[in-house]
């Protein structure tokens, strides 16, 4: 440039040589309006690299080409095969157009740009959204007819399913659903692609052993992952004012020695953790237990990869929503060790199916790296837990060997009687000797 060439740098040269790159690929360096399938932070992907990188198949452009997931490739092409059975030849020119006519609102969904020139990008979208259509309704017509054979051997089938929900791992839910549209219009005659997600999704639940629908049908989901997060979320009786907090509370254990009883609980959500002082007689208004209610969470292999993706889908999309990571936050400062999975898992709160204990505690002290908690909506909960713990008078109960006794059953030791009314006589005793004085 002239500038350069009279020894002068000028702005305009030194913009050019920086920004050239970003200029020839045409990369445009903000977010569209429609982004919602992300790369992972860097910082949040180094606690486990493994649980957001697929291990059999790839779905989209983030993971695309790489050799290890060859063999589900193929398998595309089996399945694009089969789904020809249940198709007219005319409709494949319908699924290319769909997709061609919508290209661009397909990769401004994607944060990172995908350098797959147009011809491949429309293959790939093809040929991954028919997979994915054909699997769901291979699963559901086997689950009418157990006489069809499974789609997959089992093991293959969990890892599947797991990638399908990954962040990094994901087709606009939009197109799948209108590509389904095409082939089986919304009739009483056929189920919805919605219906078709949730009974696929359904045996990698964490809470509920039974199919779970949107309360809305209307509503508009983003992949996969949201589906699961949204699933998870929508029956949370979520807080009206979510507040900062740095407030902490102490494991599970310690929380026991002052009382505080762990009570399992059926509730819509398995987010809706409360904290609650019952009273158990009534001619002794003032004798309350606390109680820590939790519905149940299961453990299994597939557990920690699922709940690390709805976080960090939070972290990317949901920023003033991050209820899986607020429940995360609780559950991470309740397991401080594998004592205290013992407590929760004796309760009933927890059901272990990974076999050690240990090894959940670990899971959950990992779980925190890196995530931003920027709105907390436990805060009474946990603001209710840390005036218990802090209040003297309920260790001096605990001392009196209460802390073990569930009072499901109040009289069942006499030395509970004994103690209780020491208590009581002891208090009586002191507030007389105080009036006394006065």
């Amino acid at each position: 440039m002239e500038g350069e060439r009279n020894g002068l740098i000028t702005f305009a040269s030194l913009k050019e040589h920086k920004e050239r790159l970003v200029d020839e690929e045409r990369e445009n360096l903000e977010p569209q309006p429609e982004c919602c399938i992300y790369r992972v932070p860097k910082s949040i992907r180094k606690a486990d690299e493994e649980a957001y990188t697929p291990q059999v198949i790839s779905i989209g452009p983030l993971h695309h080409g790489k050799e290890e997931l060859a063999y589900m490739e193929k398998q595309k092409i089996r399945y694009r095969r089969e789904f020809s059975e249940r198709i007219t030849p005319e409709t494949w020119q319908e699924f290319v157009t769909f997709i061609e006519n919508h290209e661009q609102r397909i990769r401004n969904c994607y944060e990172e740009a995908s350098k797959l020139e147009k011809l491949e990008f429309i293959t790939m979208i093809l040929y991954d959204a028919v997979f994915i259509i054909e699997l769901f309704l291979k699963h559901e017509e086997r689950i009418r007819d157990r006489s069809k054979p499974a789609p997959y051997n089992a093991p293959l089938q969990v890892d599947i399913r797991l990638d399908l929900v990954l962040l990094e791992n994901q087709l606009p839910y939009f197109v799948l659903e209108e590509l389904y549209m095409i082939v089986f219009p919304s009739n009483i005659h056929h189920l919805s692609f919605l219906h078709l997600s949730c009974v696929f999704f359904t045996s990698s639940s964490i809470s509920n052993d039974t199919p779970i629908f949107p309360r809305n049908v209307d509503v508009q989901l983003k992949h996969f992952t949201d589906l699961k997060r949204y699933l998870l979320t929508m029956r949370f009786s979520t807080p009206q004012n979510l507040r900062r907090s740095t407030l902490k509370i102490p494991c599970a254990v310690k929380l026991q020695e002052s009382g505080v009883r762990f009570k399992l609980v059926e509730r819509e959500s398995f987010l809706n953790i409360t904290f609650e002082k019952k009273r158990l007689l009534s001619f002794m208004p003032w004798f309350k237990v606390p109680e820590l209610q939790i519905p149940v969470l299961k453990i299994y292999d597939s557990t920690e990869p699922l709940l690390r993706n709805l976080m960090a889908l939070e972290q990317c999309h949901y920023p003033s929503e991050i209820y899986i990571c607020n429940y995360i936050n609780v559950m991470d400062s309740l397991i401080n060790a594998e004592e205290d999975v013992d407590l929760l898992v004796e309760a009933g709160i927890i059901r272990n199916h990974v076999g050690d204990n240990a090894k959940v505690a670990n899971m959950f002290k990992k779980f925190g790296k890196k995530i931003v908690l920027d709105y907390f909506c436990y805060c009474d909960v946990l603001e209710d837990l840390k005036a218990h713990y802090d209040n003297p008078w309920n260790h001096a109960v605990s001392t009196l060997k209460l802390k073990r006794v569930y009072f499901n059953s109040l009289w069942r030791g006499t030395g509970t009687v004994a103690a209780i009314l020491l208590l009581v006589l002891t208090l009586v005793q002191t507030i007389c000797s105080i009036r006394q004085v006065v």
